[in-house]
């Protein structure tokens, strides 16, 4: 191989080297002039001397001026096969690009592509064609209207890319250019689909009608029935794969792989729920699990406390179904039937005491229960409210006197001198607040549900009070919580703890009636989820003066009520043969009022399981749902952002079309129908 010795000179050392050379001619030459000028005398061999060197330094330029087309000749030489030779590399680079790489104009138009891309799609070429026509699903728009590297996930061919690309836009070409090159992923994608679905899935769980089962069994059929559910639970952890152990009496630890749960377990919508729900041997009560699923966590660690959360979860939605918990979101299965009744109050008590401690300790109470509130909500504010001021400590209700469904029990109320000063609205509770102050939510679970979430968020001691089957946005941070989805009302569960709360337990007239009120508007008259210990709290009421008479009067509407009433039930329509949806026109006062007994009313047609009425309220439309428990009405509301009962639920959308949230809730209808086929 021959080397080539010569020098190549930069730009920069050429313009050195002739300015060098033409300072020294001028000077060479200056001083050559000054010799003949300063001695032009006969004789004087310093004249000839000076010609000398003026002649030299002409000679000088002459050189450097050859010198300098020399340089630059062989400086462009070097510079063209320099070009030359990095537009060949880089020619050479792009066209041998390890991945596919292609260049389209505006039009989608490929115009250029590198080899890898033609291997890609299979073909020797690919001139005249447009990007879309090969890719289908690629939107181009993105990439040539960016001024960043876009980067996007893609499939083709059963493999998966990133694409990467960005717009190119250049004064030689008038049109817009992007650059797309394809970085195949897919076996880093099935690495982590294999990693993901070997990823550990724990669940719990627990018969959560135990003591309940055992009690309606006969003895002789116990050991039996305990191996019976535990055949089913293992049957179904099995097909999975899984395991599973047994640690206590009624509760059962047990894992899959994310595959098998994914493949299976979803698929089935959790069989085990009704395979153990049919076992009969002798047990009058049917027997519910409860299933809390933690899966997606970073460690076991996190697994089981998300599956601890989903099963508190699915306890507090009245049992007999599963909630997987996920660090994003909660999924629900199941709830096919009403919750179980517990029979005994123990756990009433045992608030009971707790409460009367947590009262003595603090400074003041606020009661407050959730926005627009009814009778229940009223009726149990009312009921603590007489409690705690009998143990002379400051007790306030906080609520809007102007937005309620209960304007004909608060009007009861308002005109007493013990409560006239102490129904405050949410600023004044603020400023009436401190350190101590305890703050009492009835009726009401969610923390975007109570009347002022503020007063809510001000106090460090929360003591919640609810009857509604959990939701998602819980108040976790409560003290003492005593939530009890089987419980008919919450007037119930305070009227069992007004029983112990004091040694001698006994409250007003009025306050009677507001509890017993709040449990006959909930129990629609004694009708639907109505328990033993209903009734035994109705007794209670009613040796306390009640006169059922009277708490029907509440419940009276006049005739323009009634006709308002008699329109909406009018333009009902029946869907899936058996629920009834009716639209409500009227925009009129005490709108929540009359679309929730529209629901109820509709019950009363022959045929239909379940009701739901729709009506627009300012710049949201509410929805009221009802149902004789074959069609779990909370199930279907959820999916809307609502919540409450089997039997009685609401939701409300905000900025909807009337037509869209019909059609979202026909959805959900289907969705949660089509689940239990």
């Amino acid at each position: 191989m021959k080397v080539n010795k010569s020098k190549d000179y930069t730009i920069s050392e050429i313009r050195s080297g002739f300015f060098n050379t033409v300072v020294s001619c001028i000077v060479v030459f200056l001083f050559g002039l000054f010799t003949i000028l300063f001695n032009n005398k006969p004789g004087n061999d310093m004249s000839a001397f000076g010609f000398v060197e003026i002649l030299f330094s002409i000679a000088l330029l002459v050189y450097g001026v050859v010198t300098l087309k020399s340089r630059k000749k062989r400086f462009y030489h070097y510079m063209q096969s320099y070009s030359f030779c990095v537009d060949a590399v880089t020619q050479t680079a792009v066209k041998t690009f390890v991945h596919p790489m292609v260049v389209i104009n505006s039009e989608g138009e490929i115009k250029w592509s590198n080899d890898n891309f033609l291997d890609m799609i299979g073909r020797e070429s690919h001139y005249g064609e447009y990007i879309q026509d090969l890719f289908n699903n690629l939107s181009i728009n993105r990439y040539l209207e960016s001024q960043v590297n876009v980067v996007d996930e893609f499939e083709f061919n059963g493999r998966t890319y990133l694409i990467n690309g960005r717009a190119v836009h250049s004064d030689l070409i008038s049109d817009t250019l992007a650059g797309l090159y394809f970085v195949d992923i897919t076996d880093f994608m099935e690495l982590k689909q294999d990693f993901d679905d070997k990823q550990c899935v724990q669940c719990l769980v627990v018969i959560d009608n135990y003591d309940e089962v055992l009690k309606e069994t006969p003895n002789s059929n116990h050991g039996a029935l305990l191996g019976e559910i535990e055949r089913c639970v293992n049957a179904w952890v099995s097909n999975a794969n899984g395991v599973s152990r047994r640690y206590e009496r009624e509760k059962f630890l047990v894992f899959f792989h994310n595959k098998e749960y994914n493949d299976i377990i979803e698929k089935e919508k959790y069989n085990v729920l009704n395979d153990v729900r049919n076992i009969n041997l002798e047990n009058k009560i049917p027997v519910t699990l409860s299933i809390g699923t933690g899966r997606g966590g970073e460690t076991l660690d996190e697994n089981n406390k998300m599956a601890n959360l989903a099963l508190e979860m699915a306890l507090g939605r009245g049992g007999d179904q599963v909630v997987v918990k996920s660090p994003i979101a909660y999924k629900f299965y199941g709830a096919k039937s009403r919750e179980v009744e517990k029979s005994t109050k123990v756990k009433a008590r045992v608030m009971a005491h707790a409460l009367r401690e947590a009262i003595d300790q603090c400074s003041c109470v606020m009661i407050m229960g959730h926005k627009n509130g009814d009778m229940d909500c009223l009726g149990a504010s009312i009921g603590l409210y007489q409690a705690i001021k009998s143990r002379g400590v400051d007790t306030y209700i906080v609520m809007r006197k102007n937005n309620t469904n209960a304007k004909l029990l608060l009007n009861n109320f308002t005109n007493d001198p013990k409560y006239m000063n102490n129904i405050i609205t949410g600023d004044k509770a603020l400023t009436l607040m401190d350190k101590q102050t305890l703050v009492i939510v009835v009726d009401t679970h969610r923390r975007s549900m109570v009347e002022f979430e503020e007063v809510l968020s001000a106090s460090k001691s929360i003591v919640l009070i609810d009857h509604h089957r959990r939701s998602e946005d819980f108040i976790d941070n409560a003290v003492l919580t005593y939530h009890e989805p089987y419980a008919s009302s919450a007037c119930e569960m305070v009227t069992e703890i007004l029983q112990y709360i004091q040694d001698n337990p006994k409250i007003g007239l009025k306050e009677a009636e507001a509890l017993y009120a709040g449990i006959f508007l909930d129990t629609k008259g004694f009708t639907f989820k109505t328990g033993v210990r209903t009734f035994e709290a109705a007794a209670y009421l009613r040796r306390m003066g009640v006169d059922p008479v009277n708490i029907r009067r509440l419940f009276k509407t006049d005739i323009r009520d009634s006709v308002r009433l008699s329109k909406v039930i009018s333009s009902a329509k029946i869907y899936r043969d058996n629920i009834a949806v009716a639209v409500c026109e009227d925009t009129g006062k005490d709108l929540q009022v009359l679309v929730a007994k529209a629901a109820d009313e509709l019950l009363n047609i022959s045929g239909i399981e379940a009701s739901f009425v729709i009506a627009r309220l300012g710049h949201k439309i509410i929805i009221s749902g009802r149902s004789l428990e074959t069609v779990n009405v909370q199930l279907i509301l959820e999916r809307l952002g609502g919540g409450g009962h089997i039997t009685i639920a609401g939701a409300q959308l905000s900025n909807q079309d009337m037509d869209i949230a019909l059609e979202q809730l026909q959805k959900a209808i289907d969705d949660v129908l089509d689940d239990r086929e």
